[in-house]
């Protein structure tokens, strides 16, 4: 039985990703199908993502990242970014009135037209697609199209990153762990980045899937 290592810097996760290699790190099931991200792919995106909220927005350690968006991938994506550059991360249904208390810094939502993003410093607008390459919706001045800014950073770092801020690893992971992760909320981060620190990966999001697709993804844990 191993317990998984703590995270002190976001390039230690992305180091972790990327040993990965074309092993599956993520499988994600929605409407529109199962997609499947290798350690590597994944890695780039987080990277892209760190890239772009650094430099088109320039969030900083200690600043209020808010996740206004469904459970999906590229919202946990959005999640590891954010932490990596020592952000404070929030989805929107954990305490709406603390978030709009303290002002928000970046907002990431599907409805880029709400008076929640009025109030926000910077909004980033994407759907929970995977395979969406823009967002297609009607699109306010200044807001930025994420799906299409983010693919044009750099799949690797430009600039040293601050603390993590995010959750520690959690768990004991004996193997390879292959974990199911549920949809709602970020509780289980801990989880996944203990299995990605495992060399491991997570498929989910957990209510969408039977028994017979949980047994066709060969999990061998639940977060």
């Amino acid at each position: 039985m191993t317990t998984a290592p703590s995270l002190r810097r976001g390039t230690e996760l992305l180091a972790a990703l990327e040993s990965l290699g074309p092993r599956p790190a993520l499988a994600w099931h929605e409407e529109g199908g199962r997609i499947e991200l290798s350690g590597r792919v994944l890695a780039n995106w987080v990277a892209k993502a760190i890239g772009h909220l650094d430099a088109e927005v320039a969030l900083q350690s200690g600043d209020l990242l808010v996740l206004d968006l469904p459970p999906h991938w590229k919202r946990l994506v959005l999640a590891l970014a954010g932490w990596s550059l020592g952000a404070r991360v929030e989805i929107l249904a954990t305490g709406i009135a603390g978030v709009l208390d303290d002002g928000i810094r970046v907002l990431a939502t599907d409805r880029p037209g709400s008076d929640l993003a009025d109030d926000a410093e910077d909004v980033l607008a994407l759907a929970a697609v995977s395979l969406a390459p823009r967002f297609a919706g009607v699109l306010p001045p200044l807001a930025h199209d994420w799906v299409q800014e983010v693919r044009a950073h750099p799949d690797r770092l430009a600039a040293a990153l601050p603390a993590w801020s995010g959750p520690q690893p959690g768990g004991d992971h004996e193997g390879v762990p292959r974990l199911l992760v549920p949809g709602d909320g970020l509780g289980h981060a801990e989880a996944a980045l203990g299995a990605w620190l495992a060399g491991g990966g997570i498929v989910g999001p957990a209510e969408e899937l039977d028994e017979r697709a949980v047994a066709d993804e060969a999990v061998t844990g639940r977060a």
